[in-house]
């Protein structure tokens, strides 16, 4: 039995995985010392990190250094956030074979496109949705600080529903058009999609597009089994 985090930089996500296959739990304390492996992924910084997860002895933090990503990945860019790193595992370990477009709409919106050898192609990083919203209200003297939740019309009627309209709209529009852009480079293109920010695809895109939460936490759990096997 394995307990995996992925501590990110709004929300720390854990699951177990175990002969039953993985699943998110919340009382991950009880299991911890029963764990055959912590497996775990920590873009926040030390403090962000449970005490007694780093002090397990069966610890696995990954890195963009990790030799066992090297195994998965080629051309790792340095420093390369390791819960990148992790979804890119997890869409490879997937999808063997494709050219994979894994994007994770989180705090940032992030976008990797792994070559159907393993290559680390390239990507990009903009502003998340609430990052959106938030920049707007700090750097102007009158936008009001709003969440995502809520109208967002393309022809928003007032300030929030414009200010939603254009943040969550621009952000769906920004990721139909890398979609775009990179299958008409390559045309066995599947995309992977991660992160807390869900939204709806025209039927043109949705047909390639999986969409799994679990991305990052599968990823470290490929990098783990592929470790035990060699």
């Amino acid at each position: 039995m394995y307990i995996i985090f992925d501590i990110g930089n709004t929300r720390m996500k854990v699951c177990m995985a175990d002969a039953e296959g993985i699943r998110p739990i919340e009382d991950w304390e009880q299991y911890l010392q029963d764990a055959e492996a912590v497996l775990v992924s920590n873009v926040a910084g030390d403090q962000a990190m449970p005490k007694e997860v780093l002090e397990h002895p069966r610890c696995m933090m990954l890195t963009w250094q990790s030799p066992e990503a090297g195994k998965w990945l080629k051309g790792i860019p340095a420093g390369l956030g390791s819960d990148r790193v992790a979804a890119d595992i997890g869409a490879r370990s997937l999808c063997p074979g494709h050219t994979l477009l894994i994007i994770d709409a989180g705090t940032c919106l992030t976008f990797d496109v792994i070559g159907a050898d393993g290559k680390v192609l390239g990507g990009s990083i903009s502003p998340g949705v609430n990052l959106r919203l938030k920049a707007m209200h700090e750097h102007t003297a009158a936008l009001p600080l709003l969440d995502a939740n809520g109208e967002h019309p393309v022809l928003g009627y007032d300030t929030p529903t414009a200010m939603r309209g254009g943040a969550v709209n621009g952000m769906r529009w920004e990721i139909e058009g890398y979609i775009r852009t990179i299958r008409a480079q390559y045309p066995d293109l599947h995309v992977f999609m991660t992160g807390g920010d869900s939204m709806d695809f025209p039927q043109e895109l949705a047909g390639i597009i999986t969409c799994d939460s679990l991305l990052v936490l599968k990823g470290l759990l490929a990098v783990w089994a592929k470790r035990r096997v060699q």
